[in-house]
């Protein structure tokens, strides 16, 4: 970022909102959470239920996923009746103003949003509706994905009406390990202060080691062959036997657990496997087995939304996982790390200066396109400094569908410009749906846009600048 961000001015709107919610919250029927269906959001909204319980508020919850309109999902859920004795609490939900302030300025009901997204809108601030309480931290400087995230924002929120959210703040430990990617020593701003606070709370025990995130918790043998942040090239996705082989070598148990290595044993690991991958994770104390890893229980968590929303909503408070949730996550991580080998060594593909296209043709199911490419990027599988577009045709639509991601070094050298303003660059230019921001997002084509879009692709990245 050119300059420092403004944490004052943030923490004054911060609480304006919440002084306001308070004031207002005596004369409130009911308040409707909507959140966002990934771990982050699922997290926030446990958390703002949690606060909504303890105010004696009556209160309901929907899971937004962005493939509707505001307008058309919020017209099954607003009452025919418009009045002063509701509010609605957005969280992760996107901050789409432009199509939000619309709807809200028409509503008696108060609308609170809490949200880390870059803003979508032209209408000032000083425009937008009385009955609409906005917040917002990248609106002052501060990164939505390094800075912020949802649960932390959600959290602050929280805590500040009612201390002793600080007891569920092991929900925010989730969205930050979530949302963040990384491992927890290199956390920033609010959500490494979030994580100190709840850590001198003793809420969470936070431990140094191996990082193979994806299976924490499981034996090293595992943990080198479905680690997916780092996927361990050389063992990522590759078989049982030469994974054995490998430890027998260096006189590790295959079938230790990856938290349990010792120092030794780690070196051994990092050195004779060409890898580096060393840091602090986050153990949840009154959890077992995976769900007692706060990376894990939250990759649970995103699986879940996208297979059994009720079952990722209801998880999130149990102790053990369940059989069912026990394989779809094993799937998940086994099917992304043989995904992730898959494109790194056997895709073709072809390249301009600043873009990578992907055609999977069949390789990789279309289900697994978004998180395919959002690993890849996260682990710079390919060229850091190029824009990879993922994907193919989708049958039922006949349209080219892609996923869009960038790294953070490919920001760098962008001016910072990201995947979110070259996809509107390309929906001005050839059609097409889709959005994001600035890391990741997607976008549906016709096959003869997808074809003008792969012969101009450095013009839609170099001229967004």
């Amino acid at each position: 970022m050119n300059s420092e961000p403004d944490r004052t001015g943030f923490l004054n709107k911060l609480d304006i909102a919440i002084n306001n919610f308070v004031d207002y919250s005596s004369n409130f029927n009911k308040v409707i959470t909507i959140s966002h269906n990934d771990a982050d959001g699922i997290s926030c909204l446990h958390l703002i239920q949690n606060l909504l319980y303890k105010m004696n508020l009556n209160y309901d919850y929907f899971i937004y996923n962005r493939s509707t309109s505001w307008a058309d999902y919020l017209k099954g859920i607003f009452s025919n009746r418009s009045t002063q004795r509701s509010a609605y609490i957005f969280t992760d939900v996107g901050s789409n103003l432009s199509e939000l302030i619309p709807i809200i300025e028409k509503r008696q009901e108060l609308f609170f949003i809490l949200d880390h997204h870059e803003v979508d809108c032209t209408i000032p601030p000083e425009e937008y509706p009385e009955n609409l309480f906005f917040v917002n931290p990248t609106v002052y400087g501060f990164d939505g994905l390094d800075h912020i995230a949802g649960a932390t924002l959600a959290y602050m929120f929280a805590k500040k009406i009612k201390p002793q959210i600080i007891k569920q703040g092991w929900l925010a430990i989730i969205g930050i390990a979530g949302d963040s990617l990384k491992s927890m020593d290199k956390l920033k701003s609010f959500n490494r202060e979030v994580y100190e606070e709840l850590l001198s709370e003793e809420i969470f025990i936070d431990k140094s080691g191996l990082i193979l995130f994806g299976s924490m918790h499981d034996t090293i043998k595992n943990g080198l062959r479905y680690s997916i942040l780092p996927f361990v090239e050389g063992f990522g996705g590759g078989n049982d036997k030469d994974i054995k082989y490998f430890l027998n070598d260096l006189n590790i148990n295959p079938n230790k657990k990856v938290n349990k290595l010792s120092e030794t044993e780690i070196e051994k690991i990092q050195s004779k496997g060409n890898f580096e991958s060393y840091g602090h994770y986050a153990l949840l104390p009154e959890k077992n087995g995976l769900l007692k890893f706060a990376f894990e229980h939250a990759l649970l968590l995103n699986i879940l939304c996208f297979k059994n929303i009720s079952a990722a909503v209801s998880s999130i408070q149990l102790k053990r996982i369940t059989r069912y949730a026990k394989n779809v996550y094993h799937d998940y991580v086994s099917n992304l790390a043989k995904n992730l080998k898959i494109l790194s060594n056997d895709l073709p593909r072809y390249e301009t200066d600043k873009a990578i296209f992907i055609n999977v043709k069949g390789q990789i199911p279309p289900s697994n396109w978004s998180d395919t490419a959002s690993f890849s990027s996260v682990n710079e599988l390919l060229d850091p400094h190029k824009i990879l577009f993922l994907g193919g045709l989708e049958r039922k639509s006949q349209t080219i569908k892609l996923s869009i991601r960038c790294t953070r070094k490919f920001l760098e050298s962008n001016n910072g410009v990201g995947v979110n303003t070259v996809i509107t660059k390309i929906k001005d230019d050839l059609g097409g749906t889709g959005g994001g921001h600035k890391l990741a997002g997607g976008i549906r084509l016709s096959r003869a846009s997808y074809k003008r879009l792969k012969e101009n692709a450095d013009d839609y990245i170099v001229d967004s600048n």
